[in-house]
């Protein structure tokens, strides 16, 4: 591909679909029917699915807006007369709008919560991918008697060939070029979806031998895997972190946006939406379904994997493993990228990191660039190397002042608002510096993306081979990890930059534009919250959990 072109946004509304829930929608959905059995699989469990999805979907649109808020600054300081410059990628990215909109130590914080959200999620699918080879292994390599579930040296192994085998595919310069692998894996997701409602339908007409105890208790059983509302508020503490993780995919929004084409509002809500409603419709399948499986379990209850309910000579479900093992597998590139970009931009800050850029630089054929200078210089250097790129805010006629997603405009900023409005603009740069992307920041370098693809993705592997349960680290980044960084981060932002907005909403339509923005803001409010105690509560209680269970 022409250099040019690398710059150009290539994603288009299905390849950004496909990226996204392949991002979202993996093994977790395996955990779904144990928070439905445990919320009320008939009333309550759908309706906290639903909340769920509501609330995940206008948290993704807050962290786009946010996101853009905080590259704006090219609007205001450069006129673009080039058609062609609204089609350049973008350059947003998470911890950049922690940066700006909280100060520097958020931006550390923000990156080392994206990285160890990424790099946990890939150790436990690593763990979760060698539990799903394990009949397939243990097949043809027999286990030592009593060895039981877990890792032995043949079971890691076949992990780790598969994990060799999909490498390359985590040095990929962007998430574009994996819109294939998105489309194989939400098809192999769907395999498995069908393959456990298929064999719960089987359950519940009574084709599937029972386990028979006595009559009464298959009676107990039969009841109980069809209820409304959960038994205790405990039970609705342990599922929440569930329902949450399966809509988990916020480190990869900015990402997939910036390579997203013609980005207005329109396309970007179709993107999201036409997203979070078939995952919800698949969650809400393999949920009820999966619950309903309880019917035909020994003693009436679902684990949190529920394939492993079913018997592991069961052929159908065996074909289930196996496309999840493929889910899994295609789902890594997903997870590493994000981790790996943000290595490699720490990298880059450093003078190692500086030196292997330059290097790069030079064999690509381009002007020597002093990458130092150039982190913190606004002029634009030999080839335009040291261009500040941001992306475009929309700042369009009084009648179109709703906080768009992505702004068309080649406007300035500086040129059209008022002296005084101008004048407090200088108020928004104190952590501007940190916001200025260069092109060679480090993942342009082939070098730094293999050195951190490897390092991130082999080191989460090996972790892998020693851990026998992920269930801890599930539960923790669940109730604590995850809703930091996919609500409480994403709505603060926004509060923090829309704030900042408020120059530039002036409203000549009867204030109908303003109001909109209030009930943005007040929602995302009521998000930061909301989830702040619920995060505290989710967590304390992941830790009892675990700590009940070393007891036990």
């Amino acid at each position: 591909m022409p250099r040019q072109d690398e710059n150009r946004r290539q994603g288009t509304t299905s390849s950004a679909r496909f990226n996204l829930l392949s991002s979202m929608v993996g093994g977790g959905s395996l955990s779904l029917p144990l928070a439905f059995h445990q919320t009320g699989n008939m009333f309550m469990a759908p309706i906290l699915l639903v909340i769920t999805s509501v609330l995940a979907q206008q948290s993704i649109y807050f962290l786009l807006k946010a996101g853009i808020y905080s590259t704006e600054r090219r609007d205001m300081s450069d006129n673009h007369n080039d058609p062609l410059d609204n089609d350049k990628k973008g350059t947003a990215s998470y911890e950049n709008m922690a940066s700006q909109a909280f100060g520097a130590k958020a931006r550390v914080l923000s990156s080392v919560l994206v990285f160890a959200c990424c790099f946990f999620g890939t150790a436990g699918y690593a763990v979760l991918l060698r539990d799903m080879l394990e009949p397939l292994v243990d097949s043809v390599v027999i286990p030592p008697e009593g060895t039981g579930g877990g890792p032995t040296f043949s079971r890691n192994l076949a992990m780790l060939t598969v994990i060799l085998i999909v490498s390359p595919l985590c040095i990929m310069k962007n998430l574009t070029a994996l819109k294939n692998v998105g489309a194989a894996s939400m098809a192999s997701v769907l395999t498995v979806g069908l393959c456990v409602a298929y064999r719960s339908i089987e359950c519940q007409l009574g084709f599937t031998e029972q386990h028979d105890n006595d009559n009464s208790d298959n009676k107990e059983n039969s009841e109980s895997s069809m209820q409304a509302f959960p038994s205790s508020m405990k039970m609705v503490l342990d599922a929440v972190p569930l329902f949450i993780s399966s809509y988990i995919c916020h480190f990869n929004v900015l990402p997939i946006h910036n390579e997203l084409r013609c980005p207005t509002s329109d396309r970007v809500t179709q993107w999201v939406r036409t997203s979070m409603w078939p995952a919800t419709l698949f969650y809400y399948v393999i949920g009820l379904t999966g619950s309903l499986y309880a019917k035909c379990t020994p003693n009436g209850e679902i684990q949190g994997n529920i394939l492993l309910d079913f018997d592991e000579d069961d052929p159908l479900l065996l074909l289930g493993r196996m496309c999840l093992a493929m889910t899994i597998t295609l789902a890594f590139p997903m997870l590493v990228i994000p981790a790996r970009d943000i290595l490699v931009r720490a990298v880059a800050g450093t003078r190692c990191g500086r030196r292997i850029i330059a290097k790069s630089a030079r064999k690509s054929s381009l002007a020597p660039l002093d990458v130092s200078d150039a982190m913190f210089s606004d002029d634009e250097g030999p080839n335009g190397l040291t261009e500040v790129q941001f992306e475009h805010m929309e700042v369009a006629q009084a009648t179109h002042l709703e906080e768009p997603l992505l702004a068309m405009e080649n406007r300035s900023i500086t040129n059209t608002a008022p002296v005084a409005m101008r004048d407090n603009l200088d108020e928004f740069d104190e952590n501007r510096s940190t916001s200025r992307s260069i092109e060679q920041d480090g993942t342009d370098s082939r070098l730094l993306r293999i050195a951190a693809a490897l390092s991130v993705f082999w080191s989460a592997a090996i972790i892998a081979c020693s851990v026998s349960s992920i269930d801890v680290v599930w539960d923790l980044l669940g109730s604590s990890f995850s809703i930091m960084m996919a609500f409480i981060i994403p709505c603060g932002a926004y509060l923090k930059l829309a704030g900042r907005k408020r120059f530039f909403n002036q409203v000549s339509d009867g204030g109908a534009s303003f109001r909109k923005w209030m009930v943005s803001r007040t929602l995302a409010w009521i998000m930061v919250i909301g989830f702040i105690p619920l995060m505290i509560v989710s967590t304390a209680n992941a830790v009892y959990n675990s700590l009940s269970a070393n007891v036990v």
